[in-house]
């Protein structure tokens, strides 16, 4: 995984790459969270297989690719098989509408990646300072990691995350608790279990992201929203109290 889906931290794909290398083996990576937002050039990260998705940079959902460093990289056993239109690596008829939308949003991504990961950055700092500010005792996870520029996993001891999430929804904010892909779980992030992050944080743990459009607004909004959870908080009050 080139950059965590909930914390956004970046990995160093390169040093497992030359790991992996070394042993023989090829590296396949998912650098789906990260495209559109940080370089993924596969060259650079010295990956043998790399995996994108179109709906991550504002392309259709159940369009994606799998990107090989070389020709010579063979997939021995297709998981689907049939007619050998697509070169023998899968079975049935290409979304070529799909696909054209994919190639258009990865040539918009490409060509505003710089500005708008900038943008983005300076947008999650201020989003970040503005929650340590209102209150201090604020977790970001992963904050002293290199990062990408639109994620904050965060949380504050004694906030529960199921009931974070409908106090933000009813300020007009969506957030979610871990990952988008597990959302119905009620089990506290893995994630931050690896990382060694103790049960009465990893159960509180709140993910914000923010993409092209948000704005400046829009922080102000979610610091509103957070002003007003974070004092219900601090008074105990169980409606945000683990």
């Amino acid at each position: 995984m080139l950059a965590n889906n909930e914390t956004g931290v970046i990995q160093p794909v390169a040093d497992a790459a030359a790991i992996v290398h070394a042993a023989g083996g090829l590296l396949h990576v998912d650098a789906v969270q990260a495209a559109g937002r940080i370089d993924c050039d596969i060259a650079v990260l010295g990956a043998d297989l790399l995996t994108l998705s179109a709906h991550k940079i504002g392309g259709p959902k159940g369009v994606g690719a799998l990107v090989r460093a070389s020709d010579d990289i063979h997939i021995p056993d297709p998981l689907i098989r049939g007619g050998g239109q697509e070169r023998g690596l899968r079975a049935g008829t290409e979304n070529v509408a799909g696909i054209a939308a994919f190639g258009a949003a990865a040539a918009a991504a490409r060509s505003q990646r710089v500005a708008e990961a900038t943008d983005m950055l300076a947008l999650r700092d201020s989003l970040e300072t503005g929650l340590r500010t209102i209150a201090p005792g604020t977790v970001i996870f992963g904050g002293n990691a290199p990062r990408l520029p639109n994620t904050t996993l965060f949380t504050v001891p004694g906030m529960k995350a199921e009931t974070a999430v409908i106090a933000f929804d009813l300020e007009g904010v969506a957030v979610s608790s871990g990952a988008a892909c597990s959302s119905g779980k009620v089990q506290p992030s893995h994630v931050l279990a690896a990382m060694g992050v103790l049960p009465p944080l990893t159960h509180g743990a709140v993910r914000a992201s923010l993409g092209w459009s948000t704005t400046a607004g829009d922080i102000e909004s979610f610091l509103k929203a957070w002003r007003k959870l974070a004092s219900a908080l601090s008074k105990g009050q169980p409606s945000v109290a683990a």
